[in-house]
This record gives C-alpha cells, structure tokens and sequence, in this order.
C-alpha cells in the first residue's frame, strides 16, 4: 500500500493458464507463493458494493489484513487508483469479523493511513446506514509475487492471480502495484513484457465486482 492512501495498480486480465505461464517465463526469480482467502463484508442487501466501497478480511499465509477501497478514481487504461486503508488483525479479532459476530467498523478505524480509514470509515458506515455489516461471501486466490526493477530504477512486486470464484470459474489476472511516479515506467516496462509473452492488454475489473458478477451468475 502506497503511504499517501492511494492504490495504484495496472490490472490485466489473463485469459487461460497459458497466458499466465507465458508471461510467468519471462519473470525474474525468486518467486513467492501466497495462499489467500478473501472474506467481503457488506450489509445483507450489498449496499457498500452498491456504492462501490469495499471492505475486505484477507488471510494470507495464516496472517489476516483487514482492508478498506474506496470507489475507482480516475485513472488511464489499465492502470486503476482507489483510496486504501488497511492494518493487521490478530487471528481472534478476525475469527469474529469471519463469523460476524464483531463490528468490523471500530477495527477499521486503526487502519492506516489514518486520515484515509477515518474517510472510508464514514463512508460506509453512511452507506450502510445503520444496517449490520457482516461476511457476505468471499473466494480464494493463488497468487505468485515477483519482485522487478522498473526501467526507471523504482523497485515493484507483480502478482500473477489464480482467483476460484463461486461460480467454479478459474481467473487469471496480472497486477502491478506501483507509485505515481513510476506509472509512465511500469507502463512502458509492462508493454514490453505483454508483447514478448504475446498477450494483450486486457484491463480488468475489480476483483469485488468480478466476484459479484460470478455470484450472479451461480445462482441463475
């Protein structure tokens, strides 16, 4: 998470394991492996999706991260920008944020950046208005860190995703978090590696709305 609040990420849609591992080729070692469950916390009538507010109980690695987006800010292309709050949570704080049986609200508060958790606190308490936010469904994700140097000098990590979603489909996506300085280089440098691996840009919708949209579809 960048300090000033902001996510900043070029996100790519994959479209099958071939292009993953095409890509994934190219990359530079080491790797890592991180096995993530991902909890959305939301009212029962999805009113913080509603308003494209996020909230969200990660546990990576038996660590979990409570984790607060705001809507999408206006960004080029690909390369997405949100507010982000986020902060640690102790393996019983999030047993009760899984089995909503605690508020996950007073958690968010300690979140950091300060300023930016308190912003997204009120949001979406305002956007729940007084209705209980609790787990509202969730998928998991295999996902593989590379650590890169950008062309400018800045150092990034991309994550290739292997998301299973409630519907049963697997999604591949590619994402890359990077500062607002080093975008125009992150963009060149990921170009390069696209046209080499021979996939194209795909931008990709947010994982929230992805996950809604496969929730749909598994119940028609």
């Amino acid at each position: 998470m960048a300090g000033d609040g902001i996510e900043r990420e070029f996100k790519l849609m994959l479209r099958d394991a071939a292009e993953r591992a095409r890509i994934e080729a190219l990359l530079p070692r080491p790797r890592r492996l991180l096995r993530q469950r991902n909890i959305f916390l939301d009212t029962e009538d999805g009113r913080l999706a509603a308003a494209r507010l996020t909230l969200r109980l990660r546990e990576e690695n038996a660590a979990w991260l409570l984790t607060a987006k705001g809507p999408p800010l206006a960004a080029p292309g690909a390369l997405s920008a949100r507010e982000e709050a986020e902060r640690a949570v102790v393996p019983a704080l999030a047993a009760h944020l899984a089995a909503g049986t605690a508020d996950p609200l007073p958690a968010l508060g300690r979140a950091q950046p300060a300023e930016v958790a308190a912003r997204l606190a009120r949001r979406i308490a305002a956007a729940a208005d007084g209705r209980p936010v609790r787990p509202a469904g969730g998928f998991r994700n295999e996902r593989t860190e590379v650590e890169i140097t950008l062309p400018c000098g800045a150092a990034a990590v991309l994550a290739l995703d292997r998301s299973l979603m409630p519907d049963g489909a697997e999604q591949h996506e590619l994402e890359l978090e990077v500062h607002r300085r080093a975008a125009a280089s992150a963009a060149a440098w990921l170009g390069e590696l696209l046209a080499r691996a021979e996939v194209p840009a795909r931008a990709a919708r947010s994982k929230r709305s992805r996950y809604e949209a496969s929730r749909r579809r598994g119940a028609a």
